[in-house]
């Protein structure tokens, strides 16, 4: 995993995990990184793994990963930590009406944005990490980890 510290968390790579577990724990050592601003674009199929390395993120902020859920309907969950945590879900949603969920003003804080199917963005926003989760076989996946231009 590479870092650079100047602002947010920059990682990259390749990680294949053999768990629910270790997807959470490679969450994790992500989230302990994050010193400011950042917003992570989750890709994966339905039950890859987006959630559960959410729930990792959200503990190395030093959020309960309990208190954890897909925003599938409520689409924005808000969690206080080190910094603010907007949990998106944007399956459900309609281009037309992503507008309405302040998603600029979440980029703009001092906050992490984690977006699950980032894809639906128009654009990704610059500096954005795009993290890819791709089933390998019931217990594996592959997470690709890859940091947006700034």
């Amino acid at each position: 995993m590479n870092e650079n510290t100047g602002g947010h968390a920059r990682v990259s790579g390749e990680f294949v995990t053999h768990s629910d577990l270790e997807t959470f724990e490679l969450g994790s050592r992500v989230g302990e990184t994050i010193s400011g601003n950042a917003i992570f674009l989750l890709h994966g199929d339905l039950g890859a793994g987006k959630t559960v390395f959410t729930k990792g993120l959200a503990a190395g902020l030093g959020i309960d990963p309990i208190d954890v859920t897909s925003p599938s309907f409520t689409l924005v969950n808000i969690h206080e930590g080190r910094f603010r945590l907007y949990h998106v879900d944007l399956y459900r949603i309609e281009s037309s009406a992503r507008r309405d969920l302040g998603l600029e003003e979440m980029f703009d804080e001092d906050a992490v944005t984690v977006i699950e199917w980032g894809e639906r963005l128009q654009t990704s926003p610059p500096g954005a990490v795009e993290i890819n989760i791709e089933y390998l076989s019931d217990s594996e996946r592959r997470v690709t980890i890859a940091v947006g231009s700034s």
